[in-house]
Order: structure tokens, then sequence, then C-alpha cells
């Protein structure tokens, strides 16, 4: 059985809960049939459905109702995100609509087997990678990730907060990178530990910057050093504009990740 899929969703599922573990404003909750999270950000991803398991009952529906409504009661935006290899995917998106909630996005899992991997990209004169070693050093990630990801306020300062708890010290779990033209930082990736597979995340270019490779790069170099650590495999979650960008350097789609608003 192909298991990569729920390596996928599981990596997802602790990297949220790393979020929720990273700021006391997050509520974390994990029970055998729902993995979710709230706070009080205005943001769809500072509250969101990881995963539900179901429906496959009335009393599932009236836990999906009962969900939606306690988020709805507290009139922020929220997400619930689906799971194509998950049985049941199929009733539950058609529940969520039915309680009104609307498609909003499309993400692909995807995954990189590392064991005969080899990538050689095209040069970009004048872009150099370096890892972001220090706090003092991680101000020009931000400066990239946050805007490019539409991150601001509050909801900003969480996830700013997050990447450095997960970063640096003790409980460091990845490794941050910065892309620079010139000297000048344009780029931004991270590379999270996850037992022997290695997941990338924040992959962000400034907008003047973009069509040049710089993230096909940035992620290739994530995907090597990782290599270098020992992972035998990566895995992302990729937009639809960012796939064809990730096929270019050996990732394979694996599940389709519907994302719905509410």
């Amino acid at each position: 059985m192909n298991d990569i899929p729920n390596k996928i969703k599981q990596n997802l599922i602790d990297i949220r809960e790393q979020l929720s573990s990273s700021s006391p404003r997050f509520v974390f909750e994990r029970t055998p049939q729902v993995i979710r999270y709230e706070s009080d950000l205005n943001h769809p991803l500072g509250n969101q459905i990881v995963a539900f398991e179901g429906p496959s009952s009335e009393a599932d529906l009236e836990e999906i109702k009962t969900i939606i409504s306690r988020y709805r009661e507290r009139k922020l935006p929220f997400s619930w995100l689906t799971w194509s290899h998950d049985p049941e995917t199929g009733s539950l998106k058609h529940i969520l609509e039915e309680q009104g909630l609307k498609k909003s996005a499309r993400i692909i899992g995807m995954s990189l087997n590392l064991a005969d991997w080899t990538y050689s990209g095209i040069a970009i004169p004048g872009f150099e990678i370096k890892p972001v070693l220090s706090i003092s050093e991680f101000a020009p990630f931000n400066d990239i990730v946050l805007p490019v990801f539409g991150l601001h306020g509050a909801t900003g300062e969480a996830i700013n907060q997050f990447n450095e708890y997960a970063g640096f010290g003790e409980q460091a779990i990845g490794k941050h990178y910065l892309g620079l033209m010139n000297g000048k930082p344009v780029a931004a990736a991270t590379a999270f530990f996850d037992g022997d597979s290695i997941a990338i995340y924040n992959v962000a270019t400034l907008e003047a910057f973009r069509r040049l490779g710089i993230g096909g790069a940035l992620t290739a170099y994530a995907v090597q050093q990782g290599k270098s650590d020992g992972a035998t495999r990566a895995i992302l979650q990729s937009s639809d504009k960012g796939i064809n960008v990730y096929r270019k350097i050996g990732f394979q789609d694996e599940t389709v990740i519907d994302q719905y608003l509410g």
C-alpha cells in the first residue's frame, strides 16, 4: 500500500501542532476523529480543521455541525481541509458545502524519493543561497515570507514566532534558507525534519524576482541539504501555480488537499 499520502498528511498535522505549541493563543485538539486548532487570529490559517475521520453516521454529521458552529460563534474566519486519499472525502465535501463552506484552494501534496535523486538546475547569475544561522539574521526571512503569503498584523507575528521557535534553539525542528540576488535577500524556504524525511515549507520569492528559477533553485538546495543530513524522502504541498516548478525537480503528485473557508 502507498503510505506516502498519509505521510504528507501526518507531517502537516505535526507542523500545525508545533505551530500551536509556539504560542499560548492557539488551542490544539486531537481526538480519534478530529484534529483541529483555534485562536483569536482573524485569519483562516489561525483557525483550522486539519483532518476529520468520516463522516459515516448521523452522529458524525452532528459533530461536523457542532465544530462549524463553534468557529462561527467566535466570528472569526476558519478553514477546513479535505484529503483526496481519505475514505468518505466526497461525503465530507458535500456536507461542508451544505453547511455553507466554500472551496477556496486546491493544494497538491507531493513527494520525492531521494535514493537516486540528483539535480542540476540552470545557473542564475548573481544568485546565492545561505542558511539562516541565528535569530539575529532572521529579519530578512520574515520580510520575504510574511508579505508573500499575505500574513500581516497579529497573524504575521504568530507565524514569525513559530518560525523562530521551529528554526532555532534546543527544540528546533528545521532549517531556514535565504536566496540572495547580488547580496540582496529575495527568496526564502524552510526544511523541517520529519524522521527520515524533510518537509519543505515557506518557499517564497519577491515578485520582482520571480520567473527566474529562484524558487526551484532554493527548493532543490534545501532538498539536497536534507539528503546530505540523511533524509530519504522530501515532501511538500504546492499550489497549482507552483506545481510545475516542483515537478521539474522530480517531485510527484501524491494527494489533493482541498481547502474550504467558513
